[in-house]
Parts: structure tokens; sequence; C-alpha cells
């Protein structure tokens, strides 16, 4: 593995986000449970007590309507037949002394819950009883109650349930963002790796893809996109090194050689003046060289794109058209051109007649004399198309994207002057200026289609 990188262990697991934002999660939940638990435990309480009251109220009821000679008698019955009868009864004198029942606290008129002590047992406990105080016609009171037991016995079952299950839920809750703070990790751990290796040297590594279409990778395409623009632009750079190199060489060796001559060799200063002529003209051809590579590099920056605006594009090609057919006709040849009118693009005007000039010298000078040369501008389904054609040699299916690189040159080309410079130039022109590069068979020749889609240069 990479210097500095490690496997998340427990500790590095607990630091992170992921189980931070789950833990968040795990009390929310927590929250949201305990809310639940009131609302519930509340709600089932205030239907149970409802019930009692009910059930007291119907019976307070009972017992009042009998004769009050009655009561008394009444209420003993009631209490002799536990469990089967589950209230508590005592009728007070209008003096409020204790004529006869179990509720030996004399209570206040209306609701109350007494806490006393078991009669009926021989234990300790203390019972806690809702009762109802009702003074009757003649003075006397009499209360009717009945044990909160069931009450207090759905508090406890609430309790135990809704503890148990919020705890269950919680300890659930930690463990999936554990499992979802691993996951995570994970996929930040592969792409950190990625990374480590890239910055080691290795630029052919990519961060790997689930196939999920989650945000993980999207951030794996977008980062992938630009290793590859990078590899592109490194690979490029040290071809390009190469290349300088190579091609470079053999004018800088011809300048060399001829003033050597001229220092060994030179007679007069004729001579003299000849051998600086051509020295001069290979020092011409480098610097013209460097000065393709500097325009290459300034269009592929992108900085031009400030600059641009709409560019008619029917007048520059009609333009060109002008300058280069008596050109042409020189060398007996035809240039039959088809320019639809009204024609406007977004862009830079320099770059685009430096594209079409670039596009038409090598047309000029890669085909025989009396070649004929065809330009059509028309509509197309994107926007427009430019299409330039010759009936020379062409180029071969499997050198038509090699071309387009710097200091590439066919062998049939080998003979005639230049750097290989010039599709490279068109090629980053139409890339800065969203078009559509395309260099196929004319049959014979070669076909260059340009397409100007709209929107992809604004």
């Amino acid at each position: 593995m990479p210097s500095g990188l490690r496997i998340y262990g427990s500790a590095q697991l607990l630091r992170s986000a992921a189980f931070r934002l789950a833990m968040l999660q795990a009390l929310l939940f927590a929250l949201i449970a305990l809310m639940l638990f009131l609302v519930s435990w509340l709600a089932a309480r205030h239907y149970i007590e409802n019930q009692l009251r009910q059930a007291i109220t119907d019976e307070t009821g009972e017992m009042a309507s009998l004769p009050a000679s009655r009561r008394p008698a009444s209420v003993q019955r009631a209490l002799h037949q536990v469990p089967k009868n589950p209230f508590d009864y005592s009728l007070f004198s209008a003096h409020r002394d204790l004529i006869a029942g179990d509720l030996l606290n004399e209570p206040a008129a209306g609701w109350t819950t007494l806490e006393q002590r078991e009669p009926r047992k021989d234990t300790d406990a203390v019972r806690r009883i809702l009762v109802l105080g009702t003074v009757l016609e003649d003075g006397s009171m009499l209360v009717v109650g009945r044990d909160l037991a069931s009450v207090d016995d759905l508090d406890t079952l609430f309790k135990s349930a809704f503890t148990w299950a919020g705890l269950a839920a919680v300890l659930l809750a930690l463990a999936g963002g554990m499992v979802t703070a691993g996951g995570y990790l994970r996929r930040v751990e592969a792409i950190a790796v990625a990374a480590a290796r890239i910055a080691a040297g290795d630029l052919g590594t990519r961060v790997p893809v689930t196939g999920r279409s989650d945000e993980f990778d999207r951030l794996a395409f977008a980062l992938n996109s630009m290793l590859e623009r990078i590899q592109s632009l490194v690979e490029g750079l040290r071809q390009v090194s190469n290349d300088i190199a190579h091609d470079l060489r053999t004018p800088l060796t011809h300048m060399r050689q001829r003033l050597e001559a001229a220092t060994s060799e030179a007679k007069s200063m004729e001579d003299y003046g000849k051998a600086c002529e051509r020295a001069l003209a290979d020092a011409d051809r480098v610097l013209e060289t460097f000065a393709a590579l500097l325009r290459i590099a300034k269009i592929e920056s992108r900085q031009r794109r400030a600059g641009f605006t709409y560019v008619g594009l029917s007048r520059l090609l009609e333009s060109l058209v002008d300058d280069y057919r008596p050109v042409l006709e020189n060398e007996h040849r035809v240039l039959n051109a088809e320019i639809a009118p009204d024609a406007h693009v977004h862009g830079d005007a320099l770059l685009l007649t430096q594209m079409f000039v670039n596009v038409l010298e090598n047309a000029l000078h890669h085909t025989p004399r009396g070649t004929p040369v065809a330009l059509k501008l028309s509509m197309a389904d994107h926007g427009y198309r430019v299409v330039i054609e010759d009936a020379g040699p062409g180029i071969p299916v499997e050198d038509r994207t090699r071309v387009l690189k710097r200091f590439v040159r066919l062998e049939a080309s080998r003979t005639s002057p230049g750097s290989g410079l010039g599709l490279a130039l068109v090629a980053a022109i139409a890339d800065l200026h969203g078009i559509a590069l395309t260099l196929d068979d004319a049959k014979p020749g070669l076909r260059v289609q340009l397409d100007f889609i709209e929107g992809r240069n604004e």
C-alpha cells in the first residue's frame, strides 16, 4: 500500500463523519421513540382512567338510587362479593361518621385519589384508589372507588416495552451506522489509494466504479475524466518533448555543419554570405516551429475564449475562396465553392481563419498539380457543417487520428517542407471552439469535415 495510507480501524471509524452522522440519526430516532412513547402512554392512560371513571359513576348512580335504609346493607353485600365486584365502598353519615365500607379516609366530594393499606390481606402493600365522593339527599356521603392497579400495570408495561424497544432500535441504528460508515470509508479509501498511486507516477490508475450510479460513482466518473485529461496532457508533453528533440535536431545539425563548413572552407565574402543565408533559413525554420508550438499551447490553454464574438462564417469562407482561387489556378487547379449565406458562429475570427487556411494549405501542398479542391458550407441538424475535399492520395485510415498530433508527418510528405504541426493546430482550434473534426475518405482524396455544434462553444 502507498506510504501514508492505512486501512481504517475501529478508532478511525469512530472518528469518521459517517459514524457521527449515524450517531446523530440514532439520537434523533431515540427522541422520536420517546415522543411516541409519551403520546401512546398518555393516550392509553387517559382512555383507561376514563373507563374507570365511567364505571365508578355508573356504580355510584346505582347505589344512590337505593332507599337510604337499604344502603348500608347493600354496601356490605357488595364488599363481600370481592373479587367478583372490583369496587370499594364507604357510606358516611351526615356527621361524616363511617357507617359501612372499607374506605377509612373521608374524602372530599368529587374525584380523589386515595392511598391506604390493603385491609383484605395480611400485607403492608399500599393501594392507590380512584374514588368519587357524592353527597346524598339526606346529607350522607357515598364513596365509590376502584383500584388503580390496572393503570399502574399499564405504566409498567409501557415503560418496559418502550425501554427495550428503544434500546434495541438505538443499537440497530448504531450498528447500521457502523456498517454505513464502513462502506463509505472503504469507498473513500479506494479513492485515496488511487490518488496516492497517481501521485507516485502511475498515471494509468483509475478510481473504481461500482455501477450503482450513486454520489461516489459520479465522483469517480469526474475524477477519472480529469485523470484521463491529465494523462493525455502529460503523455502529450512527453511526446512533444521527444518530437521537438527529433525534429529540431535536423535543422540545427544542418546549421552547424554549414557554419562549420563556412569557417573552414569559405574563401570569400560571397561564400560566407551564402553560408549565413542558409543558416538563417534553418534558424527561421526552427523559430517557425517554436511559434507554431506556442500558438497550439496558447489555444489549448483556452485563453482565447475570452475574446469570442459572433463571426460571419459565410463571409469568412468567401474571403478565403477569393484569396486561394488564384493560387490554385496558378497550379492548374479548380476550387469549387458552395457556401450557404448568412451563417454565423461564436468564436475567434483569426483562429477560425487559421484553421481553414491550414486545411487548404494541406490540400495545396500534399496533392499533385491539377488536383481539384472543393469547399462546402451547409446547414445541418446540429448547426453548420464545413467540408473541404481534395482528390489527392488521402490519408490511410490507421493514420487519421495520428496526423492530428504534433510533429506527425506521413512518409509521403517527408520530402515536402513542413513541421507536422498544421493539422495539430487545426485540431487544437477545433477543440477550443467545440467543433467536431472528422477526417474521412473523399474517394479519392481526403475529406475534412468540421461540424459547428450549436451551444458547444458558448
